[in-house]
């Protein structure tokens, strides 16, 4: 006689519940045959003609009191209640508070519930039960055949029988309950064995990312220009080092994945950027939800990630760099790696016998860079206009007929992060910008370079970047064992890079905005006071670069004030409404007409990019 299946224990991930995103019980089975597996690999009840399954249910809470619960924090009972939310018409949950404190802290992003509401955007509902049945035929089926029961005092109604759940906006404030056990449709009893239950925190609110304006630029000197894209840079935090052991102030649900992917999609969609720069993007997470979900909003992506992969839950992953696109505005001509472990290689040959383990050591770092070269779908300066002069002679067509294309290169990177190896720092920016400087030579294109470079604006890597070249007092140039630093006037490149948000220092004050985004750039260097602050950390890592011959940044995304983004009880990134320790970077760009009727556009035959000894490789 067939032994019925036994379930030995079930747990939750997190047992504080979001609104919108998936709740996944681990549960582990004892088989007939006596073999122990998750649940994933039995049946679940009604899905299969199997005599032996898994069954779930979840449970809502039936709130039976006259109190309120603070809309921020669900745990805690509200004892203030927001007076605009009511003139305004709001849900009333989303107008109470647990104290005066909760509701100044969080004023910002309940100033923009009021802004939406008095401009008519209605709610972002995408996280409804009509969207996620959780085991029901619809939103109508699952309200109406879920049915109530009360024990020990405390009411529940039935809202899934699956094995995974996605609260929804009715039950924000509320508390879940999951039941399995074992079930038997051949016995007269059918649950079998002891039913397991779990009972979480209450529901909290959807996640909801800052919200942050684009703000314009005035440019210090008239020119002619065309067209307009933006570009956005961002360190998403791999799911691979968000730990509670780096991370241990942010809430443990705000730091897993499911939330904090959940709150990055919804930012970066907010964004609404031309291209974007991704780092920290881990393998997995890219195939299985970044590209898909980016694909549903037009965006095409190219991947590169790093060249060694760590063991983690169950899988081998990695992270890397992601650029994405969109597909209605531009289309890839070429894309290109960079394996600095590739380039490290070949340095180390050179090397005497005695120093290549050394070497390698220490330059072996499995960073990366991803290059790709795109073209504008409709040309700016394809029609002729632009002006007078010099935008009319590069609107003229191209020998043959052909009409000019216009092509961008857009470089994405994640340099090495240990502060103690500048030199690595500093070698992989020189591979790199020699890199781009072989594509340059090959056609006039603007150049773009993003990414998180883990230096400071007042470090060399920096130096090398805006201005060409390292200075030759620079400290950094000391710590060089293996002498690959020197001479140092090797150390340089000719491409006319600045940093966008330099460029902002530069321009004129012309409204409140520019005045308020210029008090959050540092006075000396001209560059964000910070883009990655944590607890122990507050500086800029991160930078947009630009060929300065070629492009004009025509806006700046607003940076947040350092009050924005800490606070006593969260004192760094991530929290629950910032997901990464980085914050995000973008700039509008504008094509400059080029001078004297020479085009920073390759003609109409393909572009044609020599091929470099060293990387970048073409792929």
């Amino acid at each position: 006689m067939q032994s019925p299946l036994h379930i030995l224990s079930a747990r939750l991930q997190s047992e504080t519940p979001v609104c919108g995103v998936n709740l996944e019980p681990y549960i582990l089975v004892r088989r007939a045959d006596g073999t122990t597996v998750s649940a994933e690999e039995v049946p679940q009840e009604g899905t299969t003609d199997s005599r032996f399954s898994v069954k779930c249910r979840w449970y809502r809470s039936v709130i039976t009191k006259t109190g309120q619960v603070c809309w921020v924090h669900p745990e805690r009972d509200a004892c203030i209640q927001c007076i605009l939310c009511l003139r305004c018409k709001a849900d009333t949950k989303r107008s109470y508070h647990c104290s005066p404190e909760c509701l100044r802290e969080h004023w910002n992003f309940h100033n923009d519930f009021h802004t939406q509401l008095r401009n008519g955007d209605s709610m972002d509902r995408s996280n409804s039960t009509a969207n996620n049945n959780n085991g029901y035929g619809s939103s109508m089926d699952l309200r109406h055949t879920g049915y109530t029961y009360s024990n020990s005092g405390e009411a529940w109604v039935e809202v899934g029988r699956t094995r995974t759940f996605v609260p929804g906006p009715d039950d924000v404030g509320c508390i879940i309950k999951f039941e399995c056990t074992a079930h038997d449709v051949a016995s007269a009893y059918q649950d079998v064995g002891k039913t397991f239950s779990i009972v979480t925190a209450r529901v909290r609110p959807a996640p909801n990312p800052p919200r942050r304006s684009l703000v314009p630029i005035t440019p210090p000197h008239a020119s002619v220009t065309k067209g307009a894209f933006t570009v956005l840079s961002y360190n998403l935090l791999a799911d691979l080092y968000a730990t509670t052991e780096m991370f241990g102030y942010c809430p443990s649900w705000a730091l897993a994945w499911p939330y904090r992917r959940l709150n990055l999609l919804k930012e970066l969609l907010a964004y609404n950027a031309d291209v974007l720069c991704l780092q920290e993007v881990q393998s997995n997470h890219f195939t299985e939800f970044l590209a898909p979900e980016m694909a549903k909003a037009g965006y095409t992506a190219i991947y590169k990630k790093k060249t060694t992969e760590l063991y983690t839950r169950n899988a081998y992953a990695i992270d890397g760099c992601a650029t994405f696109f969109r597909r209605d505005k531009f289309s890839l001509v070429k894309k290109y790696e960079v394996e600095f472990n590739k380039a490290a290689l070949s340095l180390a040959e050179a090397l005497p016998p005695e120093q290549k383990k050394a070497a390698l050591h220490r330059l072996l770092k499995d960073n990366v860079a991803l290059i790709a070269v795109l073209e504008a779908l409709e040309p700016p300066f394809a029609d002729g206009g632009g002006g007078g002069g010099a935008a009319g002679a590069a609107a003229t067509p191209a020998a043959g007929g052909a009409p000019r294309r216009q092509l961008v290169c857009v470089a994405n990177t994640h340099i090495h992060s240990n502060p103690e190896l500048n030199d690595v720092k500093l070698w992989q920016v020189h591979t790199l910008l020699k890199g781009l400087e072989k594509i340059a030579a090959s056609a006039d294109i603007p150049m773009l370079v993003a990414g998180d470079f883990n230096a400071t604006p007042v470090s060399a890597a920096h130096s090398l970047l805006v201005e060409g070249a390292v200075p030759p007092l620079s400290p950094e140039l000391l710590n060089d064992p293996l002498g690959i630093l020197k001479p140092v006037n090797k150390l340089s490149h000719r491409l006319p890079l600045a940093s966008a948000y330099q460029t902002v220092a530069a321009s004129p004050d012309d409204d409140h905005a520019s005045q308020r985004q210029k008090r959050r750039l540092d006075a000396t260097t001209g560059e964000p006071r910070f883009t990655n602050i944590t607890r122990d950390f507050k500086g800029t890592l991160d930078y947009i670069l630009y060929s300065k011959d070629s492009l004009v940044p025509s806006a700046a995304l607003e940076l947040p004030d350092e009050t924005e983004v800490r606070s006593k009880s969260q004192p760094g990134l991530p929290n629950d409404q910032w997901s990464s320790d980085h914050v995000a970077l973008m700039v509008e760009f504008q094509y400059r007409a080029p001078a004297g009727g020479a085009s920073a556009a390759a003609g109409g035959d393909d572009l044609e990019l020599s091929q470099p000894t060293s990387p970048p490789t073409p792929h």
